[in-house]
């Protein structure tokens, strides 16, 4: 029995080493999306890559990690990570087989995906890139689309519920801030056009 709980142990660090990686990773990535960092996105997509592949043999050993936290934790960052990666870079959405990931984390990612595009919505308007705010708010609703066409009980989908009432609050707050930048757009462009008829 202690030999059996031993390498319990001896799995149990591996797979958290391994998922603190994925995590780190992914989140350095989606901080380098933001800023334009092409290489860095690169270099951490793929540390995060390496570590998960690594965190998923480790967790084979014993098929009851896959459903832990731990696993589904790292997953979940991983695949928003590559969704939000996909959608600035070639707005194209990616499914769980492209990246091989469990359907639950998979949601989860999809739907954490859409407060990063909120961020970079916002980052646009302030920097008057309005139809990439346009394009940002555009993938939010297909988020949301895709999640609420997932209606199961929480035995089911766990957390599924509040993620959907999550990414609604996130795209209504975003589709005002939007509003509000267009308008103040064309109030200023209407305003120069005054401005050049008069001289």
């Amino acid at each position: 029995m202690r030999r059996h709980f031993d390498v319990q142990e001896e799995l149990r660090e591996k797979v958290l080493e391994f998922s603190r990686e994925v995590v780190r990773a992914s989140s350095r990535a989606i901080a380098a999306m933001h800023r334009g960092d092409s290489v860095t996105v690169r270099k951490e997509m793929s540390r995060a890559n390496s570590s998960l592949s690594a965190l998923a043999k480790a967790a084979k050993k014993d098929p009851a990690w896959m459903d832990s936290g731990l696993v589904q934790s790292a997953y979940q960052e991983y695949c928003e990570a590559r969704i939000v990666q996909a959608l600035l870079a070639k707005g194209k959405f990616l499914d769980p087989k492209e990246l091989r990931a469990p359907y639950k984390a998979y949601l989860g990612g999809m739907a954490d995906a859409a407060g990063e595009l909120r961020r970079y919505a916002l980052d646009s308007i302030r920097a008057d890139k309005v139809e990439a705010a346009e394009r940002a708010l555009g993938h939010m609703e297909d988020i949301l689309e895709l999640l609420m066409s997932f209606d199961y009980p929480d035995a089911i989908l766990p957390g599924m519920r509040r993620r959907q009432d999550m990414v609604r609050q996130v795209l209504e707050r975003t589709r005002g801030d939007l509003t509000a930048a267009i308008r103040q757009q064309r109030l200023e462009r209407a305003l120069e056009r005054a401005k050049r008829r008069t001289k």
